[in-house]
């Protein structure tokens, strides 16, 4: 997941382009080509702090609850510009590793599953 590519691809600060395409190369290796077999109305959660630091850096305030997939691609724009020093530094991500990892990781995991969206829950899952 997320944590294992973060001690892997982003063990230090601050964010170097090569380690990001690493990590986005790695990921494209590992997910399959087509969707997985999901059910239409299948959806994603998640309770996950990174992922609610994301959606706050994408715009979403307390009462919208989902991350929507080009939110998450506008996530990794910036994410890119900031990895290659273009990047209005108001418009940069956390320093984080994890943070990094997150985007790279959603933004896969969104695309190569075919979700639209993941809801954000404010409170951990039961």
């Amino acid at each position: 997941g997320h944590e294992a590519m973060a001690s892997r691809f982003f063990p230090r600060s601050p964010l170097d382009a090569g380690a990001l395409d690493r990590a986005h190369a790695c990921t494209e290796d590992r997910n399959p080509a087509a969707p997985a077999a999901i059910p239409p109305a299948a959806q994603l959660f998640t309770h996950a702090e990174d992922v609610r630091v994301l959606a706050q850096a994408a715009g979403m305030d307390g009462a919208q609850s989902l991350l929507h997939v080009d939110a998450v691609e506008q996530l990794f724009s910036r994410l890119v510009l900031q990895a290659f020093g273009q990047s209005p530094h108001q418009q940069d991500l956390p320093d984080s590793p994890r943070v990094f990892a997150t985007v790279v990781f959603l933004r896969e995991l969104l695309q190569h599953l075919g979700f639209a969206h993941i809801r954000v829950e404010t409170e951990e899952l039961a």
